[in-house]
């Protein structure tokens, strides 16, 4: 017979082609949590995020039915608690590396996995936006590097580190979603002393490991850290100088496009930064005009990775996908000579905005907005990073009702679609006028 906690489950997603999979998703939470008080007071929004949650994704539901004060948190959601919650990282209690390593490694992996269960199940639930979500998620992720690092060199914040981490795309911009990467690039300082404890290969390397090595919570964060100069084959950690001068010198148009989504997020942060913007500044001088460079690249991506059928289609690599409007950011940036400095996150709205206007494109950004909400619902079901989605069937439906409950998966679709070829015709349109100011003969 069923509980009144299932029965409550069962009536929040009534509406909802998700209900189908409660049954066997939840099983492992109602077995153990239905008599918890958190069951009874889950209600109302909070009841729906949940539910949507957990169906969507049944590993969700195994590993909230191991964590009771995670289950208590999330009886308690309500309008705010992201940003409340948000405010409340900086001063998380981890154990100390030093004294606990293990334990340490189990904490950063459950702070990750309880936080992004957290954000999910406001944002199934309508009590966060997905921008909030994105945010927040980056910020959960930024934590994490600045506590791996510091476990690893034996430091804190304020004292004076011997590496730097960038974080590169979805992680400078604050623009990270489920089961998002760490892109990076590691500098060490020039002025290193010949009797440092560790040398820095080794710091990056225990770094690396500390975040993606699978211990018995699971792993931190996947980490990429392939965009270092000369790629794979490149040493893994650069001095601030041979950075620079390899980025000015010897770099492709490539590495320029993905160095204007790049900040300092952990480790000597200040000195990185600095660098990082006189480096840009030089690039921005010299470079020429990169739109026929870009259209090329974009269109040996499509050809290598964006192929799409009756079946699936290629949300982020395909034509007018999620790519074709980083594109053009990065690319609206190196044409006009700028770049986001400071304070200022490398978004991708952000950039456009710094070098364009008008109604043409905020009507981009508003599908670039959209691709990126299927693009999170899509990792969520599918419980890792993917690139493209069903065009039909159960998992299409699923997806429809994560991004758009109660409407229509076939409206869903249509309006995907038409997004995306309209996010394909302002790219072309920019990459044949060579200019970012062709945006604005596109109709808003």
């Amino acid at each position: 017979m069923p509980t009144p906690f299932e029965k409550r489950l069962e009536a929040a997603l009534a509406d909802s082609p998700l209900g189908a999979r409660l049954a066997t998703a939840a099983e492992p939470l109602l077995e153990r949590r239905s008599n918890d008080s958190a069951a009874r007071e889950l209600d109302g929004a909070a009841l729906r995020g949940v539910a949507r949650a957990i169906s969507a994704s049944p590993e969700s539901a195994r590993y909230l039915s191991l964590r009771p004060a995670l289950f208590a948190r999330l009886a308690a959601l309500e309008p705010g608690a992201l940003e409340r919650r948000a405010a409340q990282l900086e001063s998380v209690e981890l154990p100390d590396p030093a004294k606990a390593r293990e334990e340490f490694l189990d904490a950063l992996r459950l702070l990750r996995r309880d936080e992004m269960l957290f954000a999910a199940c406001l944002h199934f639930g309508g009590l966060a936006s997905f921008d909030a979500v994105s945010d927040f998620l980056s910020r959960v992720a930024e934590l994490a590097a600045r506590r791996a690092l510091g476990a690893v060199e034996g430091r804190s914040d304020g004292e004076s580190f011997t590496l730097a981490v960038l974080g590169m795309g979805k992680l400078a911009g604050r623009e990270f979603t489920y089961h998002s990467d760490l892109d990076v690039i590691f500098l060490f300082r020039d002025d290193l002393p010949d009797d440092a404890p560790l040398p820095p290969s080794r710091i990056a390397q225990r770094w690396i490991s500390t975040l993606a090595t699978m211990t018995g919570a699971g792993y931190a964060y996947q980490v990429d850290s392939r965009l270092r100069p000369s790629g794979q084959q490149g040493a893994l950690v650069t001095t601030y100088e041979a950075f620079a001068r390899y980025q000015t010198e010897s770099a492709a148009t490539w590495e320029h496009v993905a160095l204007l989504r790049a900040r300092a997020i952990a480790g000597d942060v200040a000195r990185a930064q600095e660098s990082l913007e006189k480096t840009r500044e030089r690039i921005a001088r010299a470079a020429e005009n990169p739109w026929k460079y870009l259209e090329d690249m974009r269109g040996r991506v499509v050809a290598e990775r964006g192929k799409e059928d009756e079946r699936s289609a290629a949300l982020k690599t395909g034509r007018g996908g999620i790519m074709d409007v980083e594109f053009l950011a990065s690319g609206a940036l190196l044409e006009r000579g700028l770049q986001l400095a400071g304070e200022a996150k490398p978004a991708v709205p952000a950039m456009l905005r710094a070098a364009a206007s008008g109604p043409a494109l905020e009507s981009l950004l508003l599908d670039y907005a959209f691709l990126r909400r299927v693009e999170a619902a899509a990792r969520w079901l599918a419980g890792r990073a993917v690139e493209s989605i069903q065009r039909s069937g159960e998992q299409a439906e699923w997806l429809a009702d994560l991004v758009a409950p109660g409407q229509p998966p076939a409206r869903v679709t249509r309006r995907l679609a038409e997004a995306r070829e309209r996010i394909a015709a302002a790219f072309e349109r920019v990459c044949a006028n060579e200019t970012i100011d062709a945006l604005s003969a596109g109709r808003p």
